[in-house]
């Protein structure tokens, strides 16, 4: 029997779907390019150029003019030794909306499950529906879905904005921890929001995403599908780091049209007392205290330390990010392999590391 997930996402996300491995929440499978050569570009040097059905389609803003002269004299050779290293396999840095330097083991098309990245894709999703009055903040799920959405019935009092901030009480298996709004978990219970858009709506996941965000980005490459059975979140998004670069540039230009006035204000705002470093499905950098997925403890000090403190991001569980700094309208996007050695469904010391190296190159 056909699972009401692969009807929510059509026929082509669930195709793709049945060729992919996968083995938990964002270590799904990927793609590489067959080609085995290397190539860095950067906004000085074309040395070797990018597929041009990969280049995103950025909107930058008329009145900024891009500012190579922040990097003019960067040598990124030890950068790219260092995304290779960590197995890169895409990577690139956009400002103002101009591209200042890419790297990538094969070519632009690698593509992934860029994991827990995606939530944050979600809340754009989100905010456009909440800009077309077709949910509200505090619309409880259970009048969009009934309380069969979670495996008890007991989610009463559950809204969108609880799904959104992390504090459901719910657990990845959607079980109930504790009352709504009593306390941060970080789970799987939050893929609840892929229902409500397409119950909402009454079409299918990929085409209100590619309506609603994909086609306004420029982002070409980006695809939901269902997961294999046995992972926390049962859809995954696949994307490219130029859909990344385009959709963090989207972002920077004040969202695609509709998004609901305000969304991204209140997405890259503290959404909950008990995790000042997470907002509407986005990591905040600059903040005096986080709290990471698992254990329930909080931990003094920045997302960050070695980063702008304006920064947001979309984090995904062994090293899938996508990086923006409005204060710099800068995006950085990473895609491939674990990055250290140990498994991180967020924050990762891949994270200091790269931000240490930004920031010397860019002066």
């Amino acid at each position: 029997m056909t699972s009401r997930r692969a009807l929510l996402l059509g026929a082509v996300g669930t195709a793709v779907g049945a060729r992919l491995l996968s083995a938990c929440d964002g270590a799904a499978g990927n793609e590489r390019a067959s080609t085995p050569a290397m190539s860095s570009t950067t906004a000085a040097s074309s040395t070797t150029a990018s597929p041009t059905s990969t280049t995103p389609t950025v909107r930058s803003d008329p009145t900024v003019a891009p500012s190579p002269s922040a990097w003019e004299s960067a040598d990124f050779a030890p950068l790219d030794a260092f995304i290779e290293s960590t197995d890169g396999e895409a990577f690139a840095i956009w400002e103002n909306g101009a591209m200042v330097h890419e790297w990538y083991r094969s070519d632009a098309s690698y593509t992934r499950d860029i994991a827990s990245s995606q939530k944050s894709i979600l809340s754009l999703l989100v905010g456009r529906a909440i800009g077309d009055g077709l949910v509200q903040f505090d619309t409880p799920i259970d009048d969009v879905l009934g309380p069969q959405w979670t495996p008890h019935g007991q989610s009463t009092g559950i809204t969108v904005e609880h799904l959104l901030a992390m504090t459901s009480g719910l657990d990845d298996r959607r079980e109930v921890v504790t009352p709504p709004g009593e306390r941060w978990i970080y789970s799987g219970a939050f893929a609840a929001l892929f229902d409500v858009l397409t119950t909402i709506t009454g079409r299918d996941l990929n085409d209100v995403a590619q309506e609603w965000l994909f086609d306004p980005a420029g982002a070409s490459n980006s695809l939901f599908y269902e997961r294999p059975a046995g992972i926390a979140t049962p859809i995954g998004l696949r994307s490219t780091v130029p859909d990344l670069i385009a959709i963090g540039q989207l972002v920077l230009d004040g969202g695609s049209p509709g998004l609901g006035a305000g969304w991204l204000d209140r997405s890259f705002a503290p959404s909950q007392a008990f995790n000042r470093s997470y907002g509407l499905l986005w990591w905040l950098n600059g903040r005096e205290s986080l709290m990471l997925p698992g254990p329930d403890v909080r931990f003094p000090g920045m997302l960050v330390p070695s980063a702008p403190a304006g920064l947001v991001a979309a984090l995904g569980m062994d090293d899938q990010k996508l990086y923006i700094v409005p204060e710099h309208r800068l995006v950085v996007a990473r895609l491939g392999g674990r990055a250290v050695p140990s498994s991180e469904a967020a924050r990762s010391p891949f994270d200091v590391d790269l931000w240490e190296r930004l920031i010397a190159l860019r002066g």
